[in-house]
């Protein structure tokens, strides 16, 4: 005995059309999407590797028993250090930029922008802002425990 309505297996057009069509809307959105995020993603990729330089530069001093400084150029986008890569002045990826908070503005007539680090542990402190576009992190080194913290920068500079 053979059932008349027995069940028929496969996807009929309209389904097949349906999923193409979703398909092709996900192919057609996903690179604005990633285009969108990548600014984001170069800032924190930059900022991460930054704060790891930072870090070392605050061990060595702590370590060698010596003062030890990061200097930004702040106008050119370029930093250096005498520990890390001989001294060589190194320039952020394209695209992205430093900026001082408004309240170190009148630092920056006083010589270029640095982080100094004491053999104590402390530091001289202060902040120094990553940007791109309208996207900006805020490196904030405390002048007594010389703690690093990154947050979004709240100001526009």
């Amino acid at each position: 005995m053979k059932r008349s309505g027995a069940s028929q297996k496969g996807f009929t057009l309209m389904e097949l059309l349906l999923v193409l069509t979703i398909t092709a809307l996900l192919l057609a959105v996903a690179p604005a999407m990633i285009q969108k995020a990548f600014p984001t993603l170069k800032l924190k990729a930059a900022t991460r590797d930054l704060v790891q330089e930072i870090r070392y530069i605050q061990n060595a001093a702590i370590i060698n028993g010596q003062t030890a400084d990061i200097q930004f150029d702040v106008e050119q986008g370029k930093y250096r250090s005498d520990l890390v890569n001989a001294g060589e002045i190194r320039s952020l990826p394209a695209g992205l930029h430093f900026s001082i908070a408004q309240n170190q503005r009148r630092l920056l007539n006083s010589g270029p922008t640095r982080f100094t680090f004491y053999p104590d542990g402390s530091s001289s402190g202060g902040e120094i802002h990553l940007g791109i576009e309208k996207k900006r992190l805020k490196i904030s080194v405390d002048w007594l425990t010389s703690k690093i913290q990154v947050d979004e920068a709240q100001t526009t500079l």
